[in-house]
């Protein structure tokens, strides 16, 4: 099975590196600075141990360097990116080129389908955590299961093929059913974890070890769990204590949104905290840490956006 992961940049590049020790893989990046080094250098990883692994992995930057048509397009750019993201490659795609998307947020599979994948979408959610450490290099920052499938069917063939090619490549992979309903857990536990490491700028782990940090996420989770609910999606279990494990579990992992606030980029706040503020208004549920959360990240935002234009 030939991969590309459209979005070679921690996560991406970090499953890459997984994927292309058990099959075909090329890594896609807007960052020319990244993919450079990684033709030159190979791309290396940082191990939770604290070794490194230096691999040998095709990169390309612009889709006509994309050497071979792919059978599946990992798709794990940010949600702001999926859709220009996903008609940039389609032309070198095959007519049953398959698109799973292991993104953060809502609205993700919903672009892929737009662009005329209905048929050939997937779903899914990943706890791997990794953390950029600069051109070709990648910090490992925590390992965690891959659950994908169908987005609102029984797991399938093709399903199965994909969770196989994950297992092989180390990759601890299920299958799923009704996988749409993994992307609302997965959103609840980005919800709990990432704005609130944005803005504090800590690790993971501060979100399980700090009191204060641990309620305002429990609080977040709350209203999230409910507008799930609300919106015909019961994530089952409790969510407030799988957000504690994942945050234990990636403990010293530098969340995504973190990253973001930290290097001065946009962040997909509207697409987690945000989209449950909108969803939530729509249901007539009241949201009001989530709205304040976003509103935080989004003044950080203009921060770095007006430091950028007077620096």
């Amino acid at each position: 099975m030939r991969i590309l992961i459209l979005g070679a940049g921690a996560l991406g590049s970090l499953l890459g590196a997984r994927l292309s020790e058990a099959t075909e893989t090329v890594l896609f990046s807007r960052n020319r600075e990244h993919i450079q080094a990684i033709r030159e250098y190979g791309l290396v990883i940082e191990e939770l141990d604290g070794s490194e692994r230096r691999l040998s992995v095709p990169a390309a930057s612009r889709p006509d360097e994309i050497p071979t048509a792919p059978d599946l397009v990992i798709t794990v750019v940010k949600a702001y990116d999926t859709s220009a993201a996903v008609q940039a490659v389609l032309p070198i795609c095959r007519e049953n080129t398959l698109f799973l998307s292991l993104q953060n947020g809502l609205g993700n599979l919903e672009q892929i389908v737009e662009a005329g994948l209905t048929e050939r979408a997937l779903a899914g959610i990943t706890a791997q955590g990794a953390t950029f450490l600069g051109p070709g290099r990648v910090r490992h920052g925590g390992l965690g299961p891959t659950h994908l499938g169908e987005p609102d069917g029984p797991i399938s063939r093709r399903v199965r093929q994909v969770v196989d090619i994950f297992n092989q490549a180390g990759l601890q992979a299920t299958a799923a059913e009704q996988a749409r309903r993994l992307i609302w857990r997965k959103l609840i536990i980005n919800v709990g974890i990432n704005p609130i490491t944005a803005i504090s700028r800590v690790p993971n782990g501060w979100i399980a070890d700090r009191p204060e940090a641990s309620e305002l996420a429990s609080t977040a989770v709350e209203e999230a769990v409910a507008v799930a609910r609300a919106s015909g999606f019961d994530p089952g279990g409790s969510m407030t204590e799988t957000v504690m494990e994942v945050a234990r579990a990636t403990a010293s992992n530098i969340s995504s949104m973190h990253q973001d606030i930290r290097s001065g980029k946009r962040t997909e706040i509207e697409s987690i905290n945000g989209a449950v503020v909108q969803r939530g208004e729509k249901l007539g549920l009241a949201t009001p840490v989530n709205r304040t959360l976003t509103s935080l990240v989004q003044l950080i935002e203009r921060r770095n956006q007006q430091e950028d234009t007077h620096g």
